[in-house]
């Protein structure tokens, strides 16, 4: 440092003509490309939700405001109503039963998970389990046009072939395991 350099009480120096002096700034993150709020991906024996930050603080207010109880006691309700109506559906009620189940069940969980798991760039929501071979929804007009959309596939843009591919993928799956990790 040369004589005329001076140290001002804030920390920032003054150099004598010549000598730069850069004050030390804190380094911006780098951006972050923009992508959809939701992204669905398909894996072998299930898929993933991929949430941007903004899309899995929505998910985290929505879980927070639920209270599993009060939906599993409701989903048991629906499902006595099944049995009881006029015409009985044993496998509607059934099926409402474990729904019931899985939300008193697995609901606190991921919430927790998802609240301690969404990093700087959301969270990605893995979901494993049983895949059937196709989708089937039990009503034959929605079953056709399933038959349809998928002989087209490959007619399809990639990017709308692969959004298709991610629905099926979530359509047919039965899940059994889910896991939540943080999003860079």
């Amino acid at each position: 440092m040369g004589l005329f350099t001076v140290t001002l009480c804030c920390g920032v120096a003054l150099a004598t003509p010549g000598e730069p002096v850069l004050p030390e700034l804190p380094v911006a993150p780098p951006p972050r490309l923009a992508g959809p709020p939701v992204a669905v991906v398909p894996l072998d024996g299930g898929y993933q939700l991929r949430l941007n930050r903004w899309a899995a603080g929505q998910l985290q207010t929505a879980l927070d405001q639920t209270d599993e109880k009060d939906v599993a006691a409701k989903l048991r309700e629906m499902a006595k109503e099944k049995k009881e109506g006029a015409t009985p559906d044993e496998v509607a009620a059934g099926k409402l039963e474990l729904i019931a189940f899985l939300v008193a069940n697995q609901l606190p969980g991921f919430k927790k998970a998802l609240r301690d798991n969404t990093g700087p760039g959301g969270a990605v929501v893995t979901v494993t389990g049983l895949q059937a071979p196709a989708v089937k929804f039990g009503r034959p007009r929605l079953d056709r046009a399933a038959d349809l959309l998928r002989g087209a596939m490959p007619l399809l843009p990639p990017d709308a072939r692969d959004a298709v591919e991610a629905l099926r993928a979530m359509g047919r799956t039965t899940p059994l395991a889910w896991k939540v990790e943080p999003r860079e």
